[in-house]
């Protein structure tokens, strides 16, 4: 059975895709992008829409389908249901596991890069196996996914394939696919990496892997991929790109417009399915490598050195805190420490962790971000530290960071938050050309924030009253404060008894 026919059988996928009318008419255009997929027949009528969504003339399809697919459509277009019944076609109708030896598990891998875009695929494909013909097809309800009874594992899996080794896949779904690599949860750092390890574990059976999304920023294999194969009557992926309501008509042309009003870049990119022409990566991951010291974890406290020091503090609930400390010597930048709290936390109890750490480095002042200052400013005064508000966003502050980067003048910790982190980075051009440099949504730059704001107070040169000290530390310093006090306070007392 064919998974048209799967999807229009009312024991079978009908009933999970049905609206409350019983009837599929707004998931047809989906059909036809499936037949195109599967290598099923296709009439004449249709190739306006294939000719829309792939660039492809009708005629350039044949029969044997395409192993690699990419359908790359706008938010609220249905994606995760049909990733979710592709999962479950695969797993239970297509036949594939026959190739599977004897005693052998199979496996169809549905990838998301979130946990809770997992949980979401996971819900709908429970809801698939709850209609009559698949109801009992279930053996096994895992933590990652289910197993079926003819011996084919679904494992939903949250950015990343290692639980895959060992497994022969049958099918691999990817659900969006554009979006891997750029939040913290993920442990793959591009779609790139993913697809790449991925492959070779289709081979046996010459499994299908289907990867949809909505469309990005213009890098990675998704791009790629849309750059050959779009519009090529010869390509070996098939690439359907559209706006969501060409997949979903029910979806509200208010929603839209609403959204394009709001934030035109981001509503080309969600809804038009469109890739985003205002991002591009603030800097390649192979560069920022180049920085780090492998294998440096972290440095010890040395007399005669000046530290640095920046934080970023968050409220604790949903976002990490974050320490870094480093030093100049010469012309370069060396992190000797950093350091992610991840949440929840207390934070004043973190503050707390901090200045302990800001004491062994002989730092008593700290610089930090605008969150609460007033709040993270106390806590750290009653440690004994004092704080003050970065005079740079934390835009600039990764602007300033990378011809450090780039000219070699700055070590890095062998720490693989932090290069993911700074790897994710992207950089965005706003109205009037100015360019601003953050984390993608969803993601988290803590670390990267506190990194490059202690690059930038130990790269600058220091001055103080009456000229240069460069080789002063901060026990100098505090030593000859303690001595001037002294001496103000001894002068003071002296003229008291002098006037009487």
């Amino acid at each position: 059975m064919n998974i048209i026919k799967a999807i229009a059988d009312k024991n079978l996928f009908r009933p999970f895709l049905e609206d409350g009318k019983g009837n599929l008419s707004s998931w047809f255009n989906w059909g036809i992008a499936l037949r195109c997929l599967y290598g099923l027949r296709m009439d004449e009528k249709h190739s306006e829409l294939i000719q829309i969504c792939t660039g492809r003339d009708i005629n350039s399809f044949t029969n044997d389908g395409f192993e690699t697919a990419l359908f790359l459509t706008g938010r609220r277009s249905g994606k995760s249901r049909i990733a979710a019944i592709v999962g479950a076609y695969e797993a239970c109708l297509s036949g594939r596991e026959k190739k599977l030896s004897k005693g052998e598990t199979g496996m169809v891998a549905v990838i998301a890069p979130t946990t809770k875009q997992a949980r979401v695929v996971k819900n709908y494909l429970r809801g698939i196996f709850e209609t009559p013909l698949l109801q009992n097809e279930i053996v096994r309800e895992t933590q990652e996914g289910f197993l079926l009874s003819n011996n084919v594992l679904i494992e939903i899996l949250t950015g990343d394939w290692r639980s895959i080794r060992g497994y022969t896949l049958i099918a691999c779904v990817v659900d969006e696919v554009c979006f891997f690599g750029l939040d913290a949860e993920s442990k793959v750092r591009s779609d790139t990496e993913l697809i790449r390890a991925v492959k070779p574990s289709l081979a046996t059976t010459n499994g299908r892997l289907i990867c949809i999304s909505s469309p990005y920023a213009k890098k990675g294999w998704a791009f790629n991929q849309y750059k050959r194969n779009f519009g090529n009557d010869n390509g070996k992926i098939l690439v359907w790109n559209c706006p969501s309501r060409i997949m979903n008509p029910t979806l509200p042309q208010s929603v839209v417009d609403e959204a394009m009003a709001e934030d035109l870049q981001a509503a080309k990119s969600e809804y038009l399915g469109e890739f985003r022409d205002d991002i591009i990566i603030w800097l390649p991951r192979e560069a920022i490598e180049l920085a780090v010291k492998k294998g440096r974890r972290e440095l010890l406290p040395r007399t005669g050195i000046w530290y640095q020091a920046f934080v970023d503090v968050s409220g604790g609930r949903n976002d990490s805190s974050a320490i870094a400390i480093g030093h100049k010597e010469g012309t370069t930048v060396t992190i000797d420490y950093v350091k992610e709290y991840k949440a929840p936390h207390d934070p004043y109890q973190i503050i707390g962790s901090m200045a302990v750490t800001l004491r062994k480095f002989n730092v008593r002042r700290v610089i930090g971000d605008n969150y609460s200052a007033e709040f993270v400013a106390q806590a750290f005064y009653s440690q004994g530290i004092g704080y003050e508000k970065s005079k740079l966003p934390k835009s600039q502050l990764y602007l300033e960071l990378l011809p450090m980067i780039c000219s070699g003048s700055i070590e890095l910790l062998d720490n693989e938050t932090l290069v993911n982190q700074l790897s994710s980075l992207e950089r965005r051009t706003r109205s009037g050309g100015k360019d601003t440099v953050d984390h993608p949504q969803g993601g988290h730059d803590d670390l990267a924030n506190a990194t490059a704001g202690v690059c930038f107070l130990a790269g600058k040169r220091r001055r103080r009253v009456g000229g240069l000290f460069p080789k002063e530390t901060n026990t100098n310093i505090f030593r000859k404060r303690r001595v001037l006090q002294a001496m103000a306070k001894s002068q003071a007392q002296k003229q008291k008894i002098f006037t009487g």
